[in-house]
């Protein structure tokens, strides 16, 4: 009876709390309190249109603070947000939005149509939305009919036009503030009409945010204030909430997952998302020209082994370059790690005789760390010679943006879609006119541009699939990248903090964020 007993308490003890923590999660929600969350990323800038907006560490902070006309839920499609409905005519180029009432700038000043069309007529400008200039580039011309009614004309059919406006880019801005003080100190103190504003920000430590009193959202955001601090070191970060001082951290390393899973007071929150891991290498810099290279490096890469060994099975082996979004096809395969392949590529590549390489990769991350050890490892077996360079995040971005250097992996934190549809991640790393140089790998592909061009103009669905389709399988084949792995959202949570959820595009709604009484 003793060893029953024994095998059946910890189903009775999951028994009995279960409903308590329900209970909680559908309690109804309470006004007030501060949040302490650990990230590992952190902001370069808090314009949504500023050129250094192209990491997560930025773009997470900035939905927090910014408002646009339909914003991403847990939808299959975008919902409304400053634009509380839309038509859209017959030929899909134009889009009319009936504007929100009572909208407000964290001032306090009214979100007016002009500051709309100022905002989405930046977000069409290439020469100012200079990082994702293909999101905004069907935009012809743009319209304030009245007050409350908004026109977009378009100059050909954008099948993810609504996914694009849901981006973080085409966020509302107030004109005569921007105008006024300019872009450099916008991004320092912007001020947006989203559910918080800026109260403090340290670079290098720290973003404080607090209650944006005018948010259109009745009753939210439930937190007064949220204290995002920014720190690299995975063990550091799972540190502050294993000690309470702080309710959420981000990024639980896949090692300690049952550890922190097993503390009292916390619990590991684990969600499917659209972020993936890989090694990216610089088209512009020999060998990495050569296709046969870069299959060689994939045959020699051991993903399942590391999926096991790295990432404890938490994720899965990437059969795409990018996340696996809308149009993902699950029939196309993934390399398998088949080294005596490798070497037969390599011998029929341009770097028969093996060549030396430098990569980056981000400082204070174990699990990078040890994944670039095993690459370095393993394709030495090849003859290539890999040095590993860490350095903070911050520094990656600016190295790999300037074009000079040849490769570079980012933690699974560090990429994820900003859109439901595979559209804006499509342009962003196979057009190498899509505004950052194909993800600055200069890979330049006459049919992969216009794959993505035939799938961003039509709504025709079956079409979108092909196009999508065969764009992942000719990426496969020849894009400069290791795709490792698709990753999953993995977060610890203080079990008083309610309503928290990572949307399919990895950042949250901290609006919808509270604390329950301890």
């Amino acid at each position: 009876m003793i060893r029953r007993w024994k095998l059946l308490w910890p189903v009775l003890l999951i028994a009995l709390l279960l409903p308590v923590v329900s209970l909680a999660q559908d309690a109804a929600p309470v006004q007030g309190g501060t949040l302490v969350m650990a990230r590992e990323s952190e902001p370069l800038t808090l314009d949504p249109m500023g050129p250094e907006v192209t990491n997560n560490g930025s773009i997470f902070m900035v939905v927090q603070i910014f408002d646009t006309l339909v914003e991403t839920q847990d939808a299959p499609i975008p919902q409304p947000a400053v634009a509380e409905s839309w038509t859209v005519s017959e030929d899909s180029l134009t889009w009319t939005f009936t504007l929100r009432p009572g909208v407000r700038f964290s001032t306090g000043d009214p979100v007016t149509c002009e500051d709309v069309k100022f905002s989405i007529d930046r977000f069409g400008d290439p020469t100012v939305n200079i990082s994702y200039t293909g999101f905004g580039s069907a935009i012809e011309t743009t319209e304030c009919v009245d007050a409350s009614t908004f026109v977009i004309q378009l100059n050909r059919v954008e099948g993810a036009f609504l996914d694009y406006l849901s981006t973080f880019s085409p966020s509302i801005i107030p004109k005569a503030y921007y105008e006024e003080v300019g872009a450099q100190a916008f991004g320092e103190k912007p001020i947006g009409s989203g559910p918080f504003m800026v109260k403090e920000w340290v670079r290098g430590e720290r973003l404080v945010l607090e209650r944006n009193p005018y948010y259109w959202k009745e009753g939210q955001p439930y937190l007064d204030s949220i204290v995002i601090e920014y720190i690299p070191d995975d063990n550091a970060r799972m540190l502050k909430v294993e000690s309470g001082e702080a309710q959420i951290a981000t990024e639980v390393p896949y090692s300690q997952i049952d550890r922190i899973e097993a503390l009292n007071g916390v619990r590991v929150q684990i969600e499917d998302v659209m972020a993936w891991d890989a090694v990216w290498f610089n088209a512009l810099k020999p060998p990495f020209d050569d296709p046969n290279v870069v299959r060689a490096l994939n045959y020699a890469t051991p993903k399942e082994a590391m999926l096991q060994s790295l990432l404890y099975g938490a994720a899965e082996i990437a059969n795409h370059v990018i996340a696996k979004v809308k149009y993902w096809d699950s029939t196309v395969e993934a390399y398998p790690y088949d080294v005596a392949k490798a070497q037969e590529l390599m011998a029929q590549s341009s770097a028969s005789a093996g060549f030396s390489m430098s990569c980056l990769i981000v400082a204070g991350d174990q699990g990078e760390l040890q994944q670039a050890q095993i690459l370095q490892q393993e394709w030495a077996k090849i003859g290539v010679q890999m040095e590993i360079e860490a350095v903070d995040i911050g520094t990656i971005w600016a190295r790999w943006s300037s074009g000079d250097e040849t490769c570079m992996t980012l933690p699974g934190s560090s990429l994820s879609s900003d859109a439901l549809s595979d559209d804006n991640l499509a342009v962003v790393f196979f057009d190498v006119n899509g505004g950052i140089d194909a993800f600055w790998t200069n890979w330049n592909n006459e049919r992969a541009i216009e794959l993505v061009k035939t799938a961003g103009t039509t709504i025709d669905e079956a079409a979108r699939t092909a196009a999508f389709q065969e764009l992942q399988r000719l990426v496969m084949a020849e894009y400069p990248a290791v795709p490792l792995f698709f990753v999953k959202a993995r977060t610890a949570l203080a079990d008083n903090v309610m309503g928290y959820k990572t949307l399919p595009v990895k950042w949250w709604n901290l609006e919808d964020v509270w604390l329950a009484p301890q």
